[in-house]
């Protein structure tokens, strides 16, 4: 059955509406009860009420029977047929039956811990009290604040009201049009981490009017911290010890200890290798590798061989693998259909490996070591491998968006007399630490010389890997009050908004004291109102 909509009288029909002798029933004065007993001025309160009169009756801020569904969460049962006396109890169930009720639902001034879809047609009518002394569903018009709270269960992440498409099931017939009247609609702060805080919905088809409401959403979720490598990669590979020098006398010329290698994904660290031992002095060493990009001072030197009486020298430890680099943070985002989609912060480099030491210089041979000439002496050992880099730390997950009101494409939203409220966006995840290099080995053992005067030299120990880098700070969420697709789908009167704060994005890591650190995430952003492509 077609009805007019309480939201599309005009001020001056409402002048003329509220004044009628209609609207006043028995009484003399506006909102006077309409009878001295409270009652209705029914002469057989059994009959059904014209649309007239339950127009009227709603413009004058009362409620005849069967002019809807009735419904309180305190005394009601989803058992009842929905009336004054015998009211539903969960708003779920009242949008059920609602459209064999004229198409409305009548809402007792209390909490309800649900998450409703309400298609359009169906109109939610709040501001009556229903409790205490009779009568009951009186409209609480004397109290500043008489909105009925719409919250989330505790372990929900749902929007409170989502509005879809008018639907036909065949029950009755409404104008397509929900109104939304008298109530507090809220987002209760229990979301997932990184998940927007949404109050009120308007999918594609979905036709919305809203008075004297408040839509108010908490705070968007805080965006995930990045994990520690440590927790989440396998521990960098140690260097490989250096090998053993080759003993005196058991050559012509001793060859050192040959080079080791640790192999790093496509990075090696190599210790270097062993001087020789030739019959009359000893040879020198090798680096190890690779070399320090900055000046590396004597970090990996071979030692020199033993010659022109000069004792060889052992080889220098290697230098640790320089950090990896910290990665990118988060900047910025979009909205999409889905909602608030923002950056996370990218995975931190892996620390380059530590240069392997260098080699241990060699001895001379000869007749003073070997009784021969001919023979050469004990050689050095070779410089142990430098340990892997660390891995990265994750980066932080972006944080969600405080919305009031989203309304996607093909929906249309008209709001008179309504605030509309956000909390603080969420914050972006921080980027997790990375991981600590592999230790470099030790070098290995010179060959042995029957004499104690000409003994080769020792490598070097190898560097410890890189630690990994920090990962990127995640995005700060945005703070909107009404997001939507359509300008001209939308209608504005006398409308307030109480925008919250933007929200931090990620620091960079648990140093970034000052949040100045270049990979900090991005902060998000304030806006009463915000167009999005669909």
């Amino acid at each position: 059955m077609g009805r007019e909509k309480i939201m599309k009288i005009t001020a001056a029909a409402w002048v003329l509406l509220l004044s009628s002798p209609a609207a006043l029933g028995c009484g003399a004065e506006p909102f006077a009860p309409p009878c001295a007993d409270g009652g209705t001025c029914d002469a057989d309160p059994s009959a059904e009420p014209s649309e007239e009169a339950c127009l009227e009756s709603l413009a004058a801020r009362r409620v005849l029977d069967r002019c809807g569904v009735f419904v309180t969460a305190l005394w009601g049962d989803d058992g009842n047929p929905g009336t004054k006396e015998e009211p539903v109890k969960t708003l779920a169930h009242a949008i059920a039956i609602a459209p064999r009720a004229r198409g409305r639902v009548i809402v007792c001034n209390e909490n309800y811990f649900e998450a409703i879809t309400l298609p359009s047609g169906i109109d939610l009518l709040g501001g009556y009290d229903c409790f205490g002394t009779r009568p009951w569903w009186k409209h609480s018009k004397e109290r500043k604040y008489y909105h009925m709270a719409i919250l989330l269960p505790p372990s929900d992440n749902a929007i409170p009201i989502t509005v879809v498409a008018a639907q036909d099931d065949g029950e009755g017939t409404t104008d397509g049009v929900s109104t939304i009247v008298d109530m507090h609609v809220l987002q209760e702060r229990r979301l997932g981490q990184g998940l927007d805080s949404i109050a009120l919905r308007l999918e594609p088809g979905a036709v919305v009017e809203v008075l004297r409401s408040v839509i108010e959403a908490d705070r968007g979720g805080s965006g995930e911290n990045g994990q520690d490598a440590v927790y989440v990669d396998p521990q960098p590979a140690y260097g490989e010890i250096g090998a053993i020098g080759r003993d005196a006398c058991s050559a012509a010329t001793v060859a050192g200890a040959s080079a080791v290698t640790t192999v790093c994904g496509d990075m090696v660290s190599t210790g270097g290798k062993g001087g020789d031992g030739a019959p009359d002095r000893g040879g020198d060493a090798e680096d190890g590798e690779p070399l320090p990009a900055s000046t590396p001072g004597e970090a990996g030197l071979g030692g020199a061989g033993a010659k022109d009486g000069a004792p060889c020298r052992d080889g220098r430890r290697g230098g640790d693998g320089a950090p990896g680099a910290p990665g990118a943070a988060g900047q910025g985002g979009r909205l999409t259909e889905a909602g608030w989609v923002g950056v996370p912060g990218r995975q931190g480099g892996t620390g380059a490996p530590g240069q392997g030491g260098g080699g241990g210089g060699g001895a001379p041979g000869g007749r003073s070591a070997c009784g021969n000439a001919a023979l050469g002496g004990a050689s050095g050992g070779s410089g142990g491998g430098g340990g892997c880099g660390g891995t990265g730390g994750r980066g932080g997950a972006a944080g969600g968006a405080s919305i009031g009101i989203f309304a996607h494409s093909g929906s249309k939203l008209t709001l008179r007399e309504t605030r509309v409220v956000t909390a603080e966006g969420g914050y972006g995840g921080k980027g997790g630490e990375g991981r600590m290099g592999g230790q470099g080995a030790q070098g290995g053992p010179p060959g042995e010389s029957p004499t104690l005067g000409e003994h080769a030299c020792r490598g070097g120990y190898g560097g410890w890997g890189g630690t990994g880098g920090y990962g990127g700070g995640g995005s700060g969420g945005p703070s909107i009050g009404i997001v939507y697709a359509d300008d001209e789908q939308l209608t504005l009167d006398r409308v307030t908004f109480e925008i919250g704060p933007a929200g931090q994005g990620g620091i960079a890591d648990v140093f970034d004291e000052t949040r100045d650190k270049a990979n900090r995430g991005s902060d998000g952003f304030s806006a009463e109102m915000m167009r999005f492509e669909p």
